[in-house]
C-alpha cells in the first residue's frame, strides 16, 4: 500500500445569503465558502492544482486557501478528503502549472503583437 504524498480536507466555512438588514447588508449572489486544509504535503502546490482542476468548480479567493461555490451542482461535502500518492499528484500538478504557463505565454504574445501592430 502506498502512503499519501498530499492529503487535504475541504471544510465548509459559511453560507452567505443576500440580506437587507443593517447589520449584515449584502447584495451579492448567495454562495458557500469552503476552506481547503492541506493536512500533509506541499500546500502551495496542492492549492495551485486545486485552483486549476478542482472537481467541484469552486472559485479561489485570491491566494488564500478559501474557495467559493456560486451554485455548482458538484458542491463538496463538509469534511471531504482528497488524497494522492506522489505518482498520482505530480502529473496532475505539472499539467495544471503548465496550462497556467501556456496561458501567460499566450497573453504575452498577444500583448507583443498588439504593440507591433500599433494597437494599445
Amino acid at each position: 500500500m502506498c502512503s499519501s504524498y498530499v492529503r487535504a480536507r475541504i471544510r465548509h466555512v459559511e453560507e452567505v445569503c443576500q440580506s437587507d438588514g443593517p447589520d449584515d447588508f449584502f447584495t451579492g449572489p448567495d454562495h458557500d465558502v469552503y476552506e481547503v486544509l492541506v493536512e500533509h504535503g506541499p500546500t502551495a502546490a496542492f492549492l495551485d492544482w486545486f485552483q486549476q482542476d478542482d472537481p467541484y468548480d469552486l472559485c479561489r479567493i485570491g491566494d488564500t486557501a478559501q474557495f467559493i461555490d456560486l451554485g455548482s451542482a458538484k458542491s463538496p461535502q463538509d469534511g471531504a478528503v482528497i488524497d494522492f500518492t506522489f505518482d498520482e499528484f505530480f502529473p496532475r500538478w505539472l499539467e495544471a502549472v503548465a496550462d497556467v504557463a501556456k496561458a501567460e505565454i499566450a497573453r504575452l504574445a498577444r500583448t507583443a503583437l498588439s504593440k507591433v501592430n500599433g494597437e494599445t
